[in-house]
């Protein structure tokens, strides 16, 4: 059943958020982007009742990926909660309540590392085993001076880590044209975040738009070792002068030589985005560091990761090519699908902003849609693509001040840190920085100009990350449109006069209702936090 006024008038927070709901107790009623009433339930601390994955209907709710979940919830006195809780299930009988409870079934993560083995193995090899990082003190010491934390994480000192690298050069062997791009979408793929695993593969790398094309080292902790996998390029590759078959969890792999050992150890350095070959230019202390990262290795010989459970896999359906030839669009023939929906979609969107006669060079807008793509080479630049906008918090109030820990404000005064004592800060607002398509910007930016700001005046200034403890940042809240029934895009927005985040999105609402504006479809998305 959809939910009516009653419940769509009440404080709400995105299911993904749950851990900013109130210590107080109430009735709380889960609903998706269309308002059907997926659950209706209970707790006397709504906040420790949604704690992590601890909610018995959680698993369910989030298998429905397409769906944009929020928690809708009424403050209720304890001792009203069981009648309170009765009448709203029998007045609209939600989805969930009174079905059988689905629970996630999860895999051993020794399964996941098998799985990764069995496709890039051809293309593989184990560099070495490196010692427990706590039992070097100067390691540890020069990772955080270095701000290279990701080596030294917790979880990971402790434990053996066996090195595997990926020869981009063998890889790019199976790969049409040797293309990086696609090799990179394929790595991410064979890495990407699975649900029904115990553990998963944790990328160290920062992905933004900036690096898109870059492929970050991947971790995984299975059976008391810690699994570092990372790219290494054809420089280094040569100097490897000899392979010992061996095995890894089960599935054989090729590692190198004593004699390698001794030459990568002493001729390439790591970092977060692979191996390379360390110059003689580049004897600098943050070189000679990243090179310490590979002289800490020892030969790799036996496999090391016993297994547990050794589930039965389909090895034929794994072993699989790793790039094929993509599809062509019927109607580009010359180019792949992605290229020619590229294509279709600038040319929609440079027919639609001139029909409603808005500037394509505002915003550079026509600097990016005058780039069609002509063959498979083609990259689209993010750069170009995506522009910066400014939010205020609907949660919190003053950005000046630091929740968890204090980080920049940049702004026309130059760079200062939040602080509780706003004597010290230069600005008089900050706000958060977001990215958005240019494009879609110019298209909507009268619906949402009240709601962002594309620039700051002399006593504005602005932070990239607000951090609301040691790993969660907060995300503003966004509009999701979708244009022509397939392309989407998400535009941030923040708050104005102290309004709230059901106020505002009202109003945008309302604006974009009246916009006539064809095939537009749109959802909210709550003020959330990520990690």
């Amino acid at each position: 059943m959809n939910a009516d006024e009653y419940i769509l008038q009440l404080c709400h927070i995105a299911l993904k958020s749950r851990e900013l709901l109130p210590e107080q107790s109430g009735i709380y009623y889960v609903l998706d982007e269309k308002s059907i009433i997926w659950y209706i339930g209970q707790a006397k601390n709504l906040r420790i009742r949604w704690a992590g994955e601890s909610h018995h209907r959680l698993y369910q709710l989030q298998k429905q990926r397409k769906k944009q979940l929020t928690i809708y919830y009424e403050l209720v006195a304890k001792s009203q909660l069981d009648a309170i809780e009765r009448q709203r299930i029998e007045q609209y009988n939600p989805q969930l309540n009174g079905t059988k409870v689905s629970k996630k079934k999860l895999r051993p993560t020794e399964t996941l590392l098998r799985e990764m083995l069995i496709i890039l193995a051809p293309y593989s090899f184990v560099l070495g085993v490196e010692y427990p990082r706590k039992e070097d003190l100067k390691f540890i010491e020069d990772s955080i001076y270095w701000q290279d934390e990701w080596r030294v994480q917790k979880a990971v000192l402790s434990l053996n880590v066996i090195h595997v690298c990926i020869n981009l050069s063998e890889l790019g062997e199976a790969i049409k044209d040797k293309d990086w791009l696609s090799m990179c979408r394929f790595l991410r793929k064979v890495f990407r975040k699975r649900s029904n695993y115990s553990g998963n593969w944790a990328c160290k790398g920062k992905i933004s738009y900036e690096y898109s094309g870059m492929f970050f080292l991947r971790r995984l902790l299975v059976n008391g070792f810690a699994i570092e996998v990372y790219v290494t390029n054809q420089e280094a590759v040569e100097l490897i002068k000899g392979y010992e078959l061996t095995q890894l969890a089960g599935v054989k792999i090729r590692s190198i030589s004593d004699s390698s050992l001794a030459v990568i150890k002493n001729r390439c350095q790591l970092r977060v985005v692979g191996m390379y070959v360390y110059s003689d230019y580049q004897n600098q202390p943050y070189d000679q560091y990243r090179r310490s990262a590979i002289e800490r290795l020892y030969p790799y010989k036996e496999d090391l990761v016993k297994l547990l459970f050794n589930e039965d896999l389909d090895t034929n359906k794994l072993q699989i090519s790793p790039i094929e030839s993509q599809t062509t669009d019927e109607n580009n023939p010359g180019l792949p699908v992605r290229l020619a929906n590229l294509t279709a979609k600038k040319e929609y969107l440079r027919s639609l902003l001139t029909e409603r006669g808005l500037n394509l060079n505002r915003y550079q807008v026509n600097k990016y849609l005058e780039r069609i793509p002509t063959d498979d080479s083609y990259i689209d630049s993010q750069h170009d693509r995506r522009m910066t906008v400014y939010v205020k918090s609907f949660g919190y109030s003053d950005l000046r001040k630091p929740i968890y820990y204090s980080s920049h404000i940049y702004g026309s005064k130059g760079h200062s840190y939040q602080s509780q004592n706003l004597l010290d800060c230069p600005y008089e607002e900050v706000y958060l920085a977001s990215t958005v398509d240019r494009a879609f910007w110019l298209l909507l930016e009268t619906y949402l100009s009240d709601f962002a700001k594309v620039k700051l005046n002399e006593e504005e200034g602005y932070i990239d990350k607000v951090y609301i403890s040691a790993r969660k940042f907060l995300v503003p809240a966004r509009l999701t449109i979708t244009l022509n029934g397939k392309w989407k895009a998400d535009i941030p927005f923040g708050s104005k006069d102290n309004m709230s985040g059901s106020e505002v999105a009202n109003i945008i609402k309302s604006r974009l209702q009246e916009s006539g504006m064809p095939q537009l479809k749109f959802s909210f998305q709550s003020e959330s936090t990520r990690t």
